[in-house]
């Protein structure tokens, strides 16, 4: 699928009004790479040695991220606001592993990614002198997310090849997913219409949204065709149920266990 296209309009770094969009824009960016300390959790929980390897190398690349992030609000003179709440609820760490490999690398990350490469990568002018380092250090986050992305979409592919019935909750849980991410562009619902940029808001989240339905399709688990009203409830009761019961559910080691044959012993 081509990326989104912003036809050329940018921010202007030294408007007020644009600047405290970026600061609100990063600031989310800035709290999503905190979570890095997740992986921590997950490595304790891989199931696999190449699991393992991955969450080791996504943990240093998060870290990393984070600091990235940290020089660009210096370079750009911006200190950073708390997240909002729907992208602390969608970058939430799940203890259940096919919910985590799903929502956040495979669904979860790729949204990110949309952020980073569609819209700061587009909108930040390259005529501003600050600017060629910031999209240097973006072009490398954006470049391991693809990597974390790709992680995600190779492992729900197994996870849904091993366990079929899973496709109907995750379908259920990519509809309330697109439902509750354009939330966040409420922020700036007053702006849109007259900002070069943010009018180009509604066509964005209409582009994430076929993205990650094709996503889903191409991993398996979203339909040719949308399904009825009736699979939709189902789906998403299914979903909801399974992630309050995923809330209960504890981080166990396996590696241990498992070592020696994932070794070839």
């Amino acid at each position: 699928m081509a990326d989104f296209t912003f036809s050329g309009d940018t921010f202007d770094l030294d408007s007020p009004e644009d600047r405290e969009i970026l600061r609100f824009v990063l600031s989310q960016a800035l709290f999503g790479e905190a979570t890095g300390v997740y992986c921590g959790k997950s490595l304790y929980a891989a199931r696999s040695l190449e699991a393992a390897r991955f969450y080791l190398r996504q943990a240093r690349q998060e870290l990393n991220h984070l600091e990235l992030f940290a020089e660009i609000f210096r370079s750009l003179e911006l200190k950073p606001v708390p997240a909002h709440w729907v992208i602390k609820l969608l970058s939430a760490h799940n203890n259940y592993y096919p919910l985590k490999v799903f929502m956040e690398h495979a669904v979860g990350e790729g949204m990110v990614l949309d952020i980073f490469r569609d819209v700061l990568m587009q909108a930040l002018p390259d005529h501003d002198p600050r600017v060629e380092e910031i999209k240097k250090k973006l072009a490398v986050v954006c470049r391991e997310e693809e990597e974390h992305v790709a992680w995600g979409e190779k492992e729900t592919r197994r996870i849904l090849a091993e366990s079929p019935w899973l496709r109907h909750p995750f379908y259920g849980l990519l509809e309330l997913q697109l439902a509750v991410a354009p939330l966040v562009t409420r922020v700036f619902a007053r702006q849109a219409a007259q900002h070069r940029v943010l009018r180009h808001l509604p066509r964005f989240v209409d582009h994430v949204r076929t993205r990650v339905w094709t996503q889903g399709q191409q991993l398996g688990f979203v339909p040719p065709t949308r399904p009825g009203p009736a699979y939709r409830l189902f789906a998403m009761t299914w979903g909801v149920a399974l992630f309050v019961r995923s809330q209960f559910a504890r981080s166990t080691s396996t590696l241990e266990k498992t070592y020696l044959t994932e070794l070839g012993f």
